[in-house]
Order: C-alpha cells, then sequence, then structure tokens
C-alpha cells in the first residue's frame, strides 16, 4: 500500500511561558509602585503573542493574578508535553543604578555570589508552599529532569541574552546559572528571564509602556526561534547519558 499522500504535519513546537509570581506573592516592588508579577504577566502575553505570531504553540502557567507554587510551574510544562519552559521575571538590586537583563539556567549547586543572590531572592514565594515530601528519590528525579537537558538550556539562554542585549536601552549582563525551583523538575530545556530591573526608575517606566513590554516579547521569541532553528526547528526529547553543559558561555558583565 502506497504511503499516505497527505502526511500529518508535525505540530509546531509548544512553549509554555510562565509569568514569575501572581496572587498574594507580589515579587519585587519598584520605587514608583510597578509589582513584578504584574509587568512579569505583561511580558509573558507580550512574548505569547510574537511567538503566536511565528507559527508556534503558547500556553501559560497562569494567564491572571494567581498564585502558583514554584514546584508546580514546571510541572504544569511537563504536563502538556511543553518542547521549552521560561519563567519571566524582573531582577532587583539594592543599587538604584542596577541595570539590564540577565537570563539564567539551571545549576544544582551553590552560584556565585550575585546569581546565588537572585536565586535566593525568586525561591522566596516558595514560603507559600511546601516544598514536595522528604522523598529522597523523588528529589534526585527532580534534579535529573532537568540535568539531562542542561546544554540544551544553556544554549537557549544564550540565544534569548543575545536578542536582550541587542535590545536599546538594556545593558547586556550575561548568560548566568543558579539553582532555581522553579527550573528544577522541567523535562525540557528551561531558562528563567530577567528581562530588566524593576529597582532602576527608569526601567521602571519603562516597563510601564506597552511598547517596550513588546519589544522584550519580541526579543525573547526571537531568541526562541534562533534556538530552535538551530535545533532543526524541534527539540531532543530524549535524555542522554553523561549530558552535561559545555563550559558557560558570558555574554558579558
Amino acid at each position: 500500500m502506497a504511503g499516505d499522500a497527505n502526511p500529518k504535519k508535525p505540530a509546531a513546537p509548544l512553549i509554555v511561558l510562565d509569568a514569575g509570581h501572581g496572587g498574594e506573592d507580589n515579587g519585587a516592588r519598584g520605587r514608583a509602585g510597578l509589582l513584578e508579577k504584574n509587568a512579569a504577566l505583561a511580558i509573558a502575553k507580550a512574548t505569547g503573542a510574537e511567538l503566536t505570531k511565528q507559527g508556534f504553540r503558547v500556553a501559560f502557567t497562569r494567564s491572571g493574578d494567581t498564585f502558583i507554587p514554584l514546584w508546580d510551574r514546571a510541572k504544569i510544562a511537563n504536563e502538556k508535553g511543553a518542547d521549552l519552559f521560561l519563567s519571566l521575571h524582573l531582577n532587583a538590586a539594592r543599587a538604584r543604578a542596577a541595570t539590564g537583563s540577565e537570563v539564567y539556567f539551571l545549576s544544582l549547586g551553590q552560584s556565585e555570589a550575585d546569581a546565588q543572590a537572585t536565586a535566593d531572592a525568586e525561591n522566596g514565594g516558595q514560603a507559600q508552599a511546601a516544598e514536595p515530601g522528604p522523598d529522597v528519590v523523588a528529589s534526585i528525579l527532580d534534579d535529573l529532569a532537568q540535568k539531562a537537558f542542561l546544554r540544551d538550556s544553556q544554549s537557549l539562554a544564550v540565544d534569548i541574552q543575545r536578542e536582550l542585549n541587542r535590545l536599546a536601552g538594556i545593558r547586556q549582563r550575561g548568560v548566568k546559572q543558579a539553582p532555581f525551583i522553579v527550573l528544577r523538575s522541567a523535562a525540557m530545556p528551561a531558562v528563567l528571564v530577567e528581562s530588566a530591573f524593576v529597582s532602576n526608575p527608569k526601567e521602571e517606566k519603562k516597563l510601564r509602556d506597552p511598547a517596550f513590554v513588546a519589544k522584550l516579547g519580541e526579543a525573547i521569541a526571537k531568541g526562541v526561534k534562533t534556538y530552535l532553528s538551530s535545533q532543526g526547528g524541534g527539540v531532543r526529547r530524549r535524555a542522554e547519558d553523561g549530558d552535561h553543559p559545555a563550559p558557560l558561555v558570558r555574554e558579558g558583565r
């Protein structure tokens, strides 16, 4: 029997976008009152709109002001069979002059001081939800779920960071690793994007501008498209034994 004359077209890659914080977890607060949870959701929606325009499938961990425990966010991506997982956040620092964007992929150990501080701040919302039980095996499996994709996650982070570096008004800070809880159990390439510093008055003002938020969405989406193009339009779905990231590529400080 001859093959199917109209073979089924493979489904477009599915990207799950996770707007950080939400509900009672406000995240960081700008000096003029902008809440990270609201800015992150706006960026997620802008990124989703651009990815959809480019032909990708998009899903969200939250589409409104709701609280989702950190441990559940990657699980949502896993349940949906996502090809990529992006957790979107805003950075904050005591120094008002701190500016720029950073993209992270998972570290399974301690990181350098500034990256660790960012992870500690973002992981703080976990206090509102209990960590999975003390099952050591389950904890190890969580680590292995993302460990299999660290190299891919690093490549995705570099491609997104490169586009954010090109976005006018945001100084590059570089790709880093840190132990973000939200990335741990993701069974696909996963990154956390700190798009700008909500603690910087100039960047906070920009984050209130829908046109600037749209540009952030375009930059992140372009980075995703570049990464997927380098993978032949798809992603590596199986874990590889001994798969470890190449030496960390830093885009600058």
